[in-house]
């Protein structure tokens, strides 16, 4: 499950305002300046716009765009040709949380014994991936999703961590 996020995914420092990196980021993909990039949140539970889903549009185009924080990493992706979801997680913190009832469909569940710290964390992160792409994030129980149903690639990450990207 290992491929390059050509140019999609960028890895930044928590502290950095994920907004304008994401303005950044699409501004320089379309070729555009980054006043000309709207962003913002939208929550799918209460339609609150000061937190849920990033979402963002410029030049009359709906740019897709995902963002994760684990510790001092920030993990943004942003695509003009559909859906992404993008996790990061700290190994150690997902092993004190697992749960493969929580985390496993049923029929990944046999595959997932015996499985070390750093494919548990590796499986959380892609859950949580497709789950952002699909834009339901944890309303939706990471036990109903089935990997193999979606393209999802394990990325590069920092010592102790495991980041992942999904793409409809």
């Amino acid at each position: 499950m290992t491929a390059p996020a050509e140019g999609i995914v960028r890895l930044h420092r928590a502290e950095e305002d994920a907004d304008a990196l994401l303005r950044t980021r699409i501004a320089h993909l379309l070729g555009l300046d980054p006043a000309d990039v709207l962003t913002g949140r939208a929550c799918p539970r209460c339609g609150s716009s000061a937190h849920g889903r990033p979402w963002a549009r410029a030049g009359g185009v709906e740019v897709f765009v995902s963002l994760s924080r684990c510790g001092e990493h920030l993990l943004t992706a942003v695509s003009v040709d559909g859906p992404v979801g993008v996790d990061i997680e700290a190994i150690a913190a997902v092993e004190r949380g697992w749960d493969p009832l929580v985390v496993l469909h049923p029929s990944e569940r046999a595959a997932a014994r015996g499985a070390d710290a750093q494919e548990r964390a590796a499986l959380w992160a892609r859950k949580e991936a497709v789950l952002k792409a699909l834009g339901t994030g944890l309303a939706t129980p990471m036990e109903a999703v089935q990997l193999d149903a979606h393209h999802v690639v394990d990325l590069p990450a920092p010592p102790g961590h495991v980041a992942a990207l999904a793409r409809l």
